[in-house]
């Protein structure tokens, strides 16, 4: 199972965030997880890559308090977390609907939120919400010759020692790809990635730069839309790419998805 969900938060009081608040909250999704699964916690926070879930940043309105960036308690939040198989699917709900149904409190950065809803329905989230399998992806695939990927968040791609801030085709789908293979049991076509470098182009783009502090670093990633063009039109490798466009939203592109990076999404 492939889930992407929006989980709507409130402060309880003024909660100052921490400088990677990435990172926060994904040590969120894993205190979840461990109440309910600790040795699936503990494989999560492994060095074992990929891994099989992304996290959103915080999106609602913060303010500036003593030089911090703080949720106020009068404003409402939401972070997105997606898993990608059925075991971080079913720890992750369990604890998170049970939370909701005793209206326990979470907590970001040690203060605490109220959990306020789980919303899975794409109508009710500008279609960054969704459930799906495998199997789903590939029977809605088409065999379109345009994919357009939206990237909500930072998007970076490491190489060496530098980070790549355009989205090639080798880079976006190959990115995609790692992840497929991981965690589906469905094969792509062979030598996809020679047809990635040779037969599809990234035509038109509206992209910008956006700084993303880490801690103590800062580096920069690329946001905005991007068309890619398939040149070939073979209906193998156009379907291939266009499930591997839908698998964006569960999967996130390119580094640090698990920490707010990369939050991706297929557009018309």
């Amino acid at each position: 199972m492939f889930a992407s969900f929006i989980v709507h938060l409130r402060p309880l009081e003024l909660a100052p965030l921490g400088k990677t608040l990435g990172r926060s909250l994904h040590g969120l999704l894993l205190r979840l997880i461990s109440q309910t699964d600790p040795h699936l916690a503990d494989a999560l926070h492994s060095d074992v890559s990929p891994k099989p879930f992304t996290v959103s940043t915080l999106r609602g309105r913060l303010v500036q308090q003593h030089g911090a960036l703080c949720a106020a308690p009068d404003e409402r939040y939401r972070v997105r977390y997606t898993v990608l198989t059925d075991e971080a699917f079913n720890a992750l709900g369990h604890v998170l609907l049970g939370k909701l149904a005793d209206q326990e409190p979470v907590e970001i950065d040690g203060k605490p939120f109220a959990l306020e809803d789980i919303v899975a329905n794409p109508a009710q989230s500008d279609g960054w919400a969704r459930l799906a399998t495998e199997a789903q992806l590939l029977a809605e695939a088409s065999a379109a010759d345009q994919v357009t990927l939206h990237f909500s968040s930072p998007t970076t791609f490491r190489t060496g020692d530098m980070n790549l801030l355009f989205p090639l085709p080798t880079s976006v789908f190959g990115s995609l790809a790692r992840k497929w293979e991981a965690f589906c049991a469905a094969a792509l076509p062979a030598n996809l990635d020679m047809f990635l470098l040779e037969q599809v182009a990234a035509e038109r783009y509206e992209l910008a730069t956006e700084v993303v502090r880490y801690g103590s670093h800062q580096f920069n990633g690329f946001v905005g839309d991007c068309q890619f063009r398939l040149l070939h039109k073979d209906p193998v490798y156009c379907r291939a790419i266009n499930a591997l466009a839908d698998f964006a939203l569960f999967a996130g592109v390119g580094q640090k998805t698990t920490q707010g990076l990369g939050q991706t999404r297929r557009i018309d």
